[in-house]
């Protein structure tokens, strides 16, 4: 009986052992996921502001064909 007792002590200390070890994991993982999910949102955040940039740029671009297409029609109306 003794024996019965000693051994259940010792697979209880077992289980809790790897019960805080899991935990330990966990709170590790937990602390990985939100630099990750910190680093998603920069990179997001960068991602639009990228592409706010090259609306702009395209809408410059057009906007320069645009007139240089004006300044070619009246230039040949000139002539």
């Amino acid at each position: 009986m003794d024996k019965e007792a000693c051994d259940l002590r010792v697979s209880l200390r077992d289980v809790e052992q790897a019960r805080l070890d899991g935990r330990r994991d966990l709170h590790e993982l937990k602390r990985q996921f939100k630099t990750v999910e910190a680093q998603r949102s920069k990179l997001g955040q960068e991602v639009s502001d990228l592409e706010m940039l090259s609306r702009r740029h395209e809408e410059r671009v057009e906007l320069a064909r645009r007139e240089n297409h004006q300044l070619k029609q009246t230039v040949i109306h000139q002539q």
